[in-house]
């Protein structure tokens, strides 16, 4: 497809409610694990390491997530949608502003880990709590102005190419437990949807081992009893 190519007919037209469930683990686990690294024991450096994993795969995929905007989607829509200059503009002045947080806030998960102690906690808190402040605005504004934009102008197989990338950023032990965190609060649409695009033996694996894993990491995590997607 050229990159002026025009709007696109109803049976090429992406459905951009994939990125809505994707921000919903943003939206979920930043401020909660800002709340845990708080009230984390001094000291305790097996709860430290814990919640430092689970922030470098949230983290992480946040990261590789809107890299692969900046580089896959932003130069499509540039050209493809001029009317619709601003809002592009406006998410990668977003981005920027993230980036800056979220370097942030993952030094100090760092330093935590090695630590563990209370000073760079309440820090790391504090950051986790201002990126979570800065992506929230970002995705209200991109799932209102942007993803018509998208839908419009974006294929299904363009915004495949962003989750492939970003599927390849998360190490593959790590995999299960972040579409289980996808498939939380998703509905039973959503999730089928998801879950339609994994080749079969991937459905199959993640019936049998992804649903236990993903409870049990998220038990550990938040020391609470976990959400546990349904199969």
């Amino acid at each position: 497809m050229p990159t002026t190519a025009g709007p696109l007919v109803a049976n090429e037209r992406l459905d951009p409610q994939e990125m809505v469930v994707l921000h919903r683990v943003f939206r979920r686990e930043i401020p909660l694990l800002a709340d845990l690294v708080e009230a984390a024991t001094p000291g305790d450096r097996r709860r430290t390491a814990v919640l430092a994993d689970h922030l470098d795969l949230v983290l992480g995929a946040l990261g590789e997530h809107h890299d692969g905007e900046d580089h896959l989607l932003w130069p499509k829509l540039r050209e493809r949608a001029a009317p619709g200059d601003t809002v592009v503009a406006r998410m990668a002045e977003q981005h920027e502003a993230i980036a800056g947080a979220l370097a942030g806030a993952t030094e100090l998960s760092h330093r935590w880990r090695t630590r563990a102690d209370r000073d760079t906690a309440l820090l790391l808190a504090e950051a986790l709590r201002a990126l979570d402040r800065h992506a929230a605005t970002h995705m209200d504004d991109e799932e209102e102005h942007l993803l018509p934009l998208m839908a419009d102008h974006i294929t299904p197989r363009e915004w495949s190419e962003v989750g492939e990338r970003g599927r390849r950023s998360v190490p593959k032990t790590k995999l299960l437990i972040f579409l289980g965190a996808i498939l939380e609060d998703a509905t039973a649409q959503e999730r089928q949807l998801f879950l339609s695009q994994m080749p079969a033996p991937a459905r199959l694996l993640w019936r049998t081992l992804g649903t236990r894993l993903y409870k049990r990491t998220s038990t550990r995590v938040r020391r609470t009893n976990a959400v546990v997607p349904q199969a």
